[in-house]
């Protein structure tokens, strides 16, 4: 069998038979030298090596990320601080201030020495004493008061109260601007408990003596003849609160309050009246509602001629406490 061929060209190509070697014509004998593709296959891709940091490069970086760090907490220590501030001003600038607590704080740092211990033994001594002449080491006298006057009362109210059963710290106040350290005494004789209050104040040697007019209750007259007078000004120190009697010429509810005055010296309280709003009438409001366990003031009252039985009118308020300050209390409304 014959098998024709033609070649892309059109060229003919001799038939072949059966059996003869296939015409290919001319073939490039192929290269012995394997070197190039064995250098083509190991090629391998070609990395480039990036430059390396600068020496002390990890370093610098984590000393300025320190600093970072450092400067951001300062700054929000200091933020989260000027708000607390701005917080506490604005809420110290909204309540009011109150004075007897701070005047109160450097004073118990200053005399925290003066306790109830030291209280108590001077009372103990004050009342065990039985000399005039030593009387003022124990006792601040008022006025043209003698120590022989005022050893002749002393020894009257022990007599007519007896000993001392117990006492009560009540602390560091500040009665009309001083400053006082008071102690409840408590006595009986008989059986009938009554009470006085010990108030400590410095004298001017600096040492701590009893007010001697407070520690009687003194009342200019004595209160038996403020009860039993018709007419006239008084002083007493009295311990005082809040009543409802309305009667006689203090009937009129909307132009007077009524307060009740009591002590351990009258059988029966005494009522005494002030015009509301006035500065009475708000000084004595100020004491009432005072944070205190007793309540007392020292008062001028005024006995009207056409008053009733027990009834008077307060006059002045001198001092929010038994003892007298400098100028009156209610001067201060």
């Amino acid at each position: 069998m014959t098998i024709k061929r033609h070649t892309a060209g059109g060229e003919k190509i001799k038939p072949r038979k059966v059996g003869d070697a296939p015409a290919i014509g001319n073939v490039q004998r192929a290269s012995s030298d394997t070197s190039t593709i064995r250098k083509r296959r190991n090629a391998r891709p070609v990395i480039k090596h990036k430059k390396p940091y600068p020496k002390h490069f990890f370093a610098w970086s984590a000393l300025a990320l320190s600093g970072l760090v450092s400067v951001g907490t300062v700054s929000w220590v200091k933020h989260g601080r000027d708000k607390a501030l701005q917080a506490e001003t604005a809420t110290v600038a909204d309540e009011p201030i109150d004075l007897d607590l701070i005047f109160e704080n450097e004073e118990e740092s200053a005399l925290s020495e003066f306790n109830s211990d030291t209280a108590n033994k001077i009372l103990s001594q004050a009342l065990a004493n039985r000399d005039p002449a030593l009387i003022k080491d124990f006792f601040i006298l008022a006025g043209e008061a003698s120590p022989e006057q005022a050893m002749e009362e002393l020894s009257r109210i022990i007599d007519a109260e007896g000993a001392i059963t117990h006492t009560d710290w009540l602390g560091l106040k500040f009665p009309n601007g001083s400053t006082a350290r008071q102690l409840v005494v408590y006595t009986e004789k008989d059986g009938v408990e009554r009470i006085r209050i010990a108030q400590f104040v410095p004298d001017s040697d600096d040492k701590w003596r009893i007010d001697f007019d407070a520690y009687l209750r003194k009342c200019d007259p004595p209160l038996a003849e403020v009860i039993s007078a018709k007419s006239g000004t008084f002083m007493v120190r009295v311990f005082v609160a809040k009543d409802r009697f309305h009667d006689g010429i203090y009937s009129d509810k909307s132009l007077w309050r009524v307060y009740a005055l009591s002590s351990p010296d009258l059988p029966e309280p005494l009522y005494a009246y002030t015009k509301r709003g006035s500065s009475q009438d708000l000084a004595l409001t100020r004491i009432i509602d005072a944070d205190e366990r007793f309540r007392h003031a020292t008062l001028s009252i005024t006995k009207q001629p056409d008053s009733g039985p027990r009834q008077f009118e307060i006059s002045r308020v001198i001092a929010e406490n038994w003892i007298i300050g400098a100028k009156d209390f209610d001067e201060s409304f």
